[in-house]
């Protein structure tokens, strides 16, 4: 059974979605998909395969999605029959007196396609349309992919790995909604029973959680509801729970900004918490212990004070790096981590905050910025990071970060030592 006890225990597998054809549509419409920007996709894709092989260098087993299933429905009949029916929820055909008959042809034809094939059809969800809902008599066909899955390359937001085993996540976006039965057909694939499914009308997204060890932290804000926390909690073993309510940028009142805990917190070592004090404070925290009988909230207070308690070293960013998905990284092992080169990331996070009209907050990262540049000093290329042991590899995802997330969202740890 899978289990995850903490962010720094050595990372062992890795899951991702290497992006493809689904990214071109978040393109078209950058807003409607939840994406920051419109970006190169080509470029995007190469980083994401460099990405990839910076993990395999580093002596991680990483496992594709779509690879995943579609060698398992190569060699497994049931869940080849598996895959066939999920597949078949989400094709449509439409048109006067021929949708029914063209769906009968698809079922009877269902086993003749290629496991990437019906894959495909999951991911970009097509509505076939015979050119008698077209209104013309000639043959002409029209075929529209409702909410194809341009996220899915946020592999982190599905689920969650507890110290118990898999809680299958619910997203809280409709165009994102579809990324769980995906991400169901790989826990079965790899033989893994999820303990749970996130039930309506609640939610919960990977993004939204981290295990330290001795206690674990959700985040409730626009992806995470209070509800979708309190099923998970139950399929957790830790003596005690934070609930974090995701803090708002002053000015902006842009949850993307904070929409996920690992948009403004990450540890790369035990003891250690990457994050900028300001945000910390500005988040308000409620702990839990558990009895006997279940859960009960011991304090509220807010996360700076949290960690200082608990005698955690903060290492300190700032608003332009934090922004820049400085606490977006990967933890490889204690005192390891893969890091977004952030400067790299910078120049857009200036020009989202100019386009959304954010002045004040935009003055405060560009002298961030400029500092930076003069000292040398953008995360994780900092004294106080070499001072406190910590190694760490960069690699450039800001392409990719257009999507609005870092390297921690775009992977899914599923085996820690």
């Amino acid at each position: 059974m899978l289990r995850i006890t903490s962010e720094w225990s050595k990372l062992r597998t890795v899951l991702v979605h290497e992006p493809g054809i689904e990214m071109f549509y978040g393109i078209l419409d950058p807003d409607a998909f939840l994406y920051m920007r419109r970006f190169n996709v080509e470029r995007a894709i190469n980083q994401h395969k460099r990405m990839v092989n910076k993990l395999k260098e580093m002596g991680i087993e990483v496992l594709k999605i779509k690879e995943l299933i579609n060698e398992k429905a190569k060699s497994d009949k049931e869940f080849r029959k598996l895959l066939e029916k999920i597949a078949l929820n989400y094709i449509k055909y439409e048109g006067d007196g021929k949708a029914e008959e063209n769906l009968s042809r698809v079922k009877k034809d269902l086993e003749k396609l290629d496991s990437d094939t019906l894959f495909n059809i999951i991911l970009l969800n097509p509505t076939v349309l015979s050119h008698e809902a077209l209104g013309t008599n000639e043959a002409v066909t029209r075929i529209l992919n409702e909410e194809p899955l341009a996220n899915l390359y946020f592999t982190r937001d599905q689920a969650i790995i507890t110290d118990k085993g898999v809680v299958v996540g619910r997203m809280s976006k409709r165009i994102r909604m579809r990324e769980t039965e995906i991400i169901k057909l790989v826990f079965q694939a790899l033989s893994e029973k999820p303990l749970k499914e996130i039930s309506e009308p609640a939610f919960l997204e990977g993004g939204d959680y981290m295990p330290f060890k001795d206690f674990a932290i959700f985040g409730t804000g626009d992806r995470t509801s209070i509800s979708g926390i309190m099923q998970a909690i139950d399929f957790t073993n830790f003596n005690e729970i934070v609930i974090a309510y995701n803090p708002e940028i002053e000015e902006t009142e842009d949850y993307m900004l904070t929409m996920h805990l690992d948009m403004y917190l990450n540890s790369p070592k035990e003891g250690v918490v990457i994050s900028n004090s300001t945000i910390l404070s500005k988040t308000l925290a409620h702990i839990y212990e558990r009895k006997e009988n279940g859960i009960s909230l011991k304090e509220r207070t807010n996360l700076l004070e949290f960690f200082k308690k608990k005698g955690y070293r903060i290492l300190e960013i700032s608003l332009a790096e934090q922004l820049s998905y400085a606490t977006n990284f990967l933890t490889i092992e204690n005192g390891r981590i893969l890091s977004p080169k952030v400067v790299n990331n910078m120049i857009n996070i200036m020009e989202y905050l100019e386009r959304k009209g954010y002045n004040n907050l935009l003055n405060e990262v560009k002298e961030d910025y400029n500092r930076h540049i003069t000292n040398k000093d953008f995360f994780p290329n900092r004294k106080d990071i070499k001072d406190e042991g910590i190694d760490y590899d960069e690699i450039d995802v800001s392409e990719l970060t257009g999507g609005f997330g870092g390297i921690h969202c775009m992977t899914m740890p599923i085996k820690r030592e």
